[in-house]
């Protein structure tokens, strides 16, 4: 059976969003990162690492775990939609957005990942969501159109705002 755009859709309760190009990119990054640390450590020769103290290769240690770190914290990017309102973790930091400061989503062509509109005093503000990026393709406009229906199912709204053209998402994807 083939699926008529036109039929009103069901709107979930809660929404969850991940990279998977962004967390595979991360974990493989890693992964190197770590294998290039470990060949790098035995090709400098017995004679030079016995020279190394532990605090010398801990602090090595220390910093190739915190770069790796770094790296999976922003491939785990999320965003999450529920009554509460939208909770975007970009990296190590967590932000939460009520429905009503919300006045839509866009990914534009060109744009790496996606951006949250929020009302402002004069003007929309964007916010990065990682979450949601154009490596992802089809996804990635499949995505968005299930957030703008679910955003406008829960009240969020544009019409208090002056949405310029190029922050209004294009006329089939809604």
């Amino acid at each position: 059976m083939q699926h008529d755009d036109r039929e009103p859709q069901e709107v979930p309760e809660r929404l969850s969003y991940t990279s998977p190009p962004a967390l595979m990119t991360a974990v493989v990054l890693s992964i190197v990162l770590l294998s290039f640390s470990m060949f790098g450590w035995y090709a400098l020769g017995k004679e030079i690492r016995e020279q190394v103290t532990w605090i010398q290769a801990g602090t090595l240690l220390f910093f190739i775990f915190v770069m790796i770190g770094v790296m999976l914290s922003v491939g785990y990017s999320r965003l999450w939609a529920n009554e509460e309102g939208i909770t975007v973790r970009n990296g190590p930091i967590l932000r939460r957005y009520p429905i009503d400061q919300i006045a839509g989503v866009r990914l534009r062509k060109g744009d790496a990942w996606s951006s949250l509109l929020l009302k402002g005093e004069e003007e929309l503000k964007r916010k990065p969501v990682l979450a949601i990026q154009s490596l992802e393709g089809e996804g990635a406009q499949r995505k968005l159109i299930e957030l703008r229906r679910w955003l406008v199912a829960h009240g969020a709204t544009s019409r208090d705002v002056d949405v310029r053209p190029e922050d209004q998402p294009p006329a089939d994807e809604d």
